[in-house]
């Protein structure tokens, strides 16, 4: 059977107040967005109406809006939702529940998130008119007590998000290993970790490897960090991969992440390419990456289109409407300092322009086709958030400019040469990617 489907993908949806009803280029966002028939975004806020409390914890900022925002988004088409990020519990239990719920009322297909594990790695599947999409969302940035757990014989699950957990290993020298083992026991360092040790509580690490209080270090004649995917998680995130090719005709997956393999925000880590890979072998159709709020490369594994991060589509980081007194505590600031001076005292610590970054208000909005299980199509839209708008209109999606768009495209093929990808841009700005007959 001729299986055809389209898809259209936005980057984070950071979206913390309702948008103007009919801005300029907004038709334009909307008419691209809807020519897929799956069209999938990452919904970076917690919908509450201010009335549960905050974690100890953020993903960065306490992130919460009503749940009207959320007629903005399907405005746009958007109609497969991703749940899983870092900001999910940022108030708490009650913010999740609340944002669950929200989803429900509308009936929106979404992944990544729920009252347990089994909730929250359970696929949305979307019925569509060529045929059944099945997407699945997860995040390996996350307070550890945000991590959903599993549905036990005489417990009940603990509410959270679907995760991607790895491992951090530092190579170092033997000489910058004799040297940490002796500060750790100068500084008695590990004194938690040894009495642990004794008792029970902890098991000894892998052999190799020297903890250091909660870091783990190898020796090794090639320094540096290197990241592995948990074991476990992989494992069963390819599972559910491979039980939705019995029942679906594609696979989506979106990875939100924000760890970075060097202080360059460009550079991608290990775990997450190794997880990218291990998601298309298991039968993914699309892998979707996020979090770091800016592009990063594009790969073609074996066929399967890999966006390692797509940016922002919407970033009212700065618009938090609502802060907790641990937000205050962290910049030294009266508790009840208002939110918009405590986001500009913020800024005001920035080194390199922070949150206000232009590379923060730059992406694209990729457009995929698909024939028989393999792409025909991709094309990308490339899109600013108003960096450079004084009207009001700030941090939510145009059509780039020409300036804009050269910038962009510049930026993507750098990141996307060393995966062997190559893109042009057409006389109307789109970006293409040039498919060979084996990924076609």
């Amino acid at each position: 059977m001729n299986k055809q489907m389209s898809f259209t993908i936005s980057g984070d949806a950071l979206i913390l107040h309702r948008l103007p009803p009919d801005y300029p280029g907004r038709q334009e966002i909307r008419d691209y967005l809807r020519r897929g028939q799956a069209r999938i975004t990452n919904l970076e806020t917690t919908l509450t109406k201010g009335d549960c409390c905050p974690s100890t914890f953020s993903g960065g900022t306490w992130l919460t809006a009503e749940k009207e925002v959320l007629e903005d988004l399907e405005d746009f088409g958007f109609n497969l939702y991703s749940i899983a990020n870092n900001h999910m519990l940022d108030f708490s239990y009650g913010g999740l529940a609340s944002t669950l719920a929200a989803m429900r009322e509308r009936n929106l297909l979404f992944s990544g998130a729920g009252e347990n594990l089994a909730q929250a790695s359970r696929p949305a599947i979307a019925e569509l008119p060529s045929g059944r999409v099945g997407f699945l969302a997860i995040t390996s940035t996350f307070d550890d007590s945000a991590r959903a757990g599993i549905q036990g014989p005489y417990l009940p699950g603990r509410p959270g998000i679907n995760p991607m957990r790895h491992k951090e290993i530092y190579r170092i020298s033997p000489e910058h290993m004799k040297a940490l083992r002796e500060i750790a026991d100068a500084a008695d360092v590990n004194v938690k970790n040894k009495r642990r040790y004794k008792t029970g509580y902890k098991l000894p690490a892998e052999n190799g490897i020297f903890e250091f209080k909660d870091l783990l270090f190898q020796e090794s004649d090639r320094e540096g960090k290197v990241t592995q995917a948990n074991a476990r998680d992989l494992e069963r995130t390819c599972r559910s991969i491979q039980n939705m090719k019995y029942s679906v005709d594609y696979v989506a997956v979106m990875l939100h992440s924000h760890e970075m393999k060097s202080d360059n925000m460009e550079d991608i880590d290990d775990f997450i390419i190794e997880c990218a890979h291990a998601f298309a072998d298991a039968g993914a159709d699309l892998v979707i990456g996020g979090g770091t709020h800016q592009l990063k490369g594009i790969e073609l594994y074996k066929g399967v289109p890999i966006f390692y991060s797509l940016g922002n589509f919407i970033y009212q980081n700065e618009f938090a409407r609502i802060l907790p007194p641990e937000f205050m505590d962290k910049y030294k600031l009266p508790y009840d300092t208002d939110p918009m001076e405590a986001l500009a005292v913020r800024r005001s610590y920035a080194k390199n322009g922070g949150q206000q970054s232009k590379e923060n208000y730059l992406s694209v909005l990729p457009y995929l086709e698909y024939e028989d299980g393999r792409v025909t199509k991709i094309e990308l839209l490339p899109i600013s958030l108003g960096y450079q708008y004084t009207n009001g209109f700030k941090a939510i999606p145009y059509p780039a400019d020409q300036e804009d768009g050269d910038r962009i495209y510049d930026v993507l093929r750098r990141l996307s040469a060393p995966f062997g990808t190559r893109l042009r841009q057409t006389e109307h700005g789109i970006i293409e990617i040039q498919l060979t007959e084996v990924e076609r």
